[in-house]
């Protein structure tokens, strides 16, 4: 719109100082010519595409910010004042017999020199509330990143479909099972405590991890009719640390996508690889439909674990079996980060 309207506008305008710098406003509608309007309407044309191809040129140099605004000011300015010169004394030799003035030429120059200051004040003004408009978007957008990611956090602590299995579990177990509902009870608030508690921590220490494990899988199998198993074969639990909530997410998932039965039950079997990763593996029997804020929150334990180590988090399916990998974090990787 700027490129279709300025020129006419810039042009009428221009071409009343020149008539004004020589004559008086009373002599304005005796002088007024079509033809020149039309000259200077080209002429302002002229000026500001020739600034424009310069400003894309400029596009695609890789120069710093001040130098780059610097340069192309200066060569916007000389580029469209010199072709606005060299266009109306050709204006004036071939289409009007004579050669313009050095008083006329100064006067153009002037004028389209102004012009050049103006559209480069523009087009750096521009580009300054552009900049500073993408910079706030950018931080709305990670603002709201961080609330989605808040809540989606906070989701994942309270795990509504655990907390609903369990309630539901219980309330079975309270007609005819008093003893077992009061250890589903003592496990689902140790669970959700643990959870609480470690929220704001970034590594916990494994055995604590794996008490938890043992509360979810208490609840788990009272849903499963006792079908899940676990089996832990890492001997140096001390000296190990993990993201909270990594195993106890791993296994909710896995649990809320596999069939389990007495007769195709679940085993996990935990273990140490080569001192870098620490292997949950289970045997595979996928559900028809998958459970899709589970994988979520597993997606979710896959990028944090991105920020906490250079090795990936893995996960690989062969044959009959699925092993995830948590690379190893221990007390010398948490010094390091922080």
């Amino acid at each position: 719109m700027f490129r279709l309207f300025a020129p006419p506008v810039f042009g009428v305008l221009s071409y009343c100082v020149i008539l004004l710098i020589n004559n008086n406003v009373s002599q304005l509608a005796a002088l007024f010519s079509n033809e020149e309007v039309y000259v200077s309407i080209l002429l302002s044309l002229l000026s500001l595409e020739s600034m424009r191809a310069v400003l894309v040129i400029f596009k695609f140099k890789a120069l710093p910010r001040t130098q780059r605004l610097l340069w192309q000011s200066l060569l916007t300015t000389a580029v469209s004042v010199t072709m606005v010169l060299a266009a109306i004394a050709g204006y004036y030799h071939f289409f009007i017999g004579f050669d313009i003035s050095l008083r006329e030429l100064v006067i153009f120059g002037v004028i389209y020199l102004l012009t050049a200051i103006l559209y480069n004040a523009l087009y750096i003004g521009s580009q300054y509330l552009l900049l500073e408009n993408t910079l706030r978007l950018e931080q709305e957008r990670k603002m709201r990143e961080n609330l989605e990611s808040e809540f989606a956090a906070f989701r994942q602590e309270i795990n509504p479909d655990l907390l609903y299995d369990s309630l539901e579990q219980l309330i079975l177990s309270l007609r005819h099972e008093r003893e077992a509902a009061e250890e589903l009870i003592d496990s689902l608030a140790a669970l959700y405590r643990y959870q609480l508690v470690n929220r704001h921590r970034e590594f916990v220490p494994l055995e604590d991890e794996l008490l938890a494990v043992r509360h979810l899988l208490r609840l788990l199998n009272q849903k499963h009719q006792h079908s899940i198993f676990w089996n832990n074969t890492v001997i140096r639990q001390e000296s190990m640390e993990i993201i909270p909530g990594a195993l106890v997410i791993a296994v909710d998932t896995v649990v809320r996508n596999t069939l389990i039965s007495a007769q195709a039950p679940l085993v996990f079997t935990l273990s140490e690889e080569e001192n870098e990763y620490l292997v949950l593996n289970h045997n595979l029997n996928d559900k028809l439909q998958t459970h899709s804020e589970s994988l979520a929150n597993f997606q979710r334990l896959q990028r944090s674990y991105s920020v906490y180590s250079e090795l990936p988090f893995i996960q690989v399916k062969a044959a009959r079996e699925n092993y995830i990998k948590f690379p190893l974090l221990s007390m010398e990787s948490e010094s390091a980060l922080a």
